[in-house]
């Protein structure tokens, strides 16, 4: 289990990491929206696609190449797992009254164009010349110059592609004047960023610090603990964009399609906690209360912006309500805290609980808080008591066997990594120390 070598390990990895992946996915998630601006009429991704290319501007700057590789696999990945599990949810049957809802339709519609048009531009624009620029042109990824040139090239053929993937077919009302000004609005944030950039390395002295060796926890210099942060975030993601639609199943139970994934973010909880100690799990329940919030305040920025009569997709987006920031908020508070400190205090109360008793007690209290706290506040309102409380327990079942089937292989898990982590752990911990004696 390889760790990053000391001189990569830094905090702004995970943040930029989270940052891009949250970005791409919203974009699938507003891939047709439009919107309508003092006589402008411009797609959601003309913003978009340009914040993606400055997050990645930033990433050439700050991180190195080999850090550089694991960011943009991990989000080509969850582009992947993103689609791959909305198509999956999508095509699970739907209760009855989700037939004639709009929520039925937001989101799920055409997601396999989405997701071509959205991977497709990626690859083309970010992933694929990064990789050439590593195998033949080094230089470029380290001239400030280069760096630049290869982000704002990146960002236009990013906006490009997907506009013209998601509507030249069928060819979209006004086509050529939405092309026009969507252009214009990306082009002008590019030309701005490369203006601001381009100043800022001609006035600006880099500025070198060492707060950044001392205190960065030796979990971060490992790649396994990135890639399971990353997985959660891409399930909570899909979480959130099917929050409100509803899946039947057999014998007539009824579950939210997005409870069905997400006991696998409690799976990982597990795993970071016993791998990798109580504040690698605080930190990834940071991040995904972070993600979340982002997600959803930029989502409903985007939704809140007029749009032209001719393709209004307003009403549908009308669906994801403001409610669910506190309600999403708390709930994924009390559980992946709660399920934190259990882990932690649980192995400490002096009761000898083997390691799969811990975790089954941790994971049935954070499940039984996350359904009382989510579906009493996300929920009202929208259904009816009698379909709340049916949802909640059939929720709460589900999510207590999804424990119970997966604990076996959480356990398998832990006692086959934990002595790699641990040595791996203790590696690092020494190169970093080191490091700091010979600086």
């Amino acid at each position: 289990m390889a760790a990053f070598s000391i001189g990569l390990s830094k905090r702004s990895y995970m943040s930029l990491t989270v940052s891009m992946m949250t970005c791409l996915i919203l974009l699938i998630n507003v891939s047709f929206k439009i919107i309508e601006l003092h006589g402008l009429i411009f797609t959601a991704s003309s913003v978009l696609c340009p914040l993606v290319a400055i997050i990645y501007l930033i990433v050439l700057r700050e991180c190195s190449i080999v850090q550089q590789r694991h960011i943009l696999n991990q989000c080509l990945l969850a582009l992947y797992l993103f689609s791959i599990g909305i198509y999956l949810l999508v095509n699970l049957p739907a209760a009855e009254n989700m037939h004639d809802n709009p929520t039925y339709q937001i989101v799920f519609e055409a997601i396999p164009k989405k997701f071509f048009a959205s991977t497709i531009a990626f690859a083309i624009s970010f992933y694929l010349p990064h990789l050439f620029c590593c195998a033949r042109k080094t230089v470029i990824l380290i001239s400030p110059k280069g760096r630049l040139l290869l982000a704002l090239l990146g960002g236009y053929a990013f906006f490009s592609f997907n506009f013209l993937l998601l509507f030249s077919h069928p060819l979209i009302q006004n086509f050529q004047q939405i092309y026009t000004d969507s252009l214009i609005v990306s082009g002008g944030i590019l030309l701005l960023v490369g203006v601001v950039h381009s100043t800022s390395l001609f006035m600006l002295k880099p500025v070198k610090t060492a707060l950044e060796r001392n205190t960065l926890p030796a979990y971060l210099s490992m790649p396994l603990y990135h890639y399971l942060v990353s997985f959660s975030v891409t399930i909570l993601l899909i979480c959130l964009a099917c929050e409100y639609r509803l899946v039947s199943l057999p014998e007539g139970f009824t579950l939210g399609a997005s409870g069905l994934l997400f006991p696998l973010t409690i799976v990982v909880s597990n795993l970071i906690g016993e791998l990798f100690g109580y504040r690698a799990n605080l930190r990834l329940a940071v991040v995904l209360i972070l993600v979340e919030l982002t997600f959803d305040l930029l989502l409903m920025g985007a939704v809140a912006l007029p749009a032209p009569e001719f393709f209004n997709l307003n009403p549908f987006y009308s669906y994801i309500l403001p409610r669910r920031i506190p309600a999403g908020t708390l709930a994924l508070f009390v559980t992946f805290v709660g399920n934190a400190m259990l882990l932690e205090n649980l192995k400490y109360a002096g009761l000898n609980l083997s390691r799969s008793m811990r975790i089954l007690i941790a994971n049935v209290i954070s499940s039984s808080l996350l359904c009382l706290v989510n579906y009493s506040l996300l929920y009202g309102g929208v259904y009816s008591y009698d379909q709340i409380f049916s949802l909640a327990v059939s929720s709460w079942a589900y999510k207590i066997i999804a424990t119970l089937v997966s604990l076996p292989f959480v356990v398998w898990l832990c006692n086959r990594c934990c002595k790699q982590t641990q040595t791996a752990l203790h590696s690092a911990t020494i190169a970093k120390n080191s490091s700091l004696f010979d600086s």
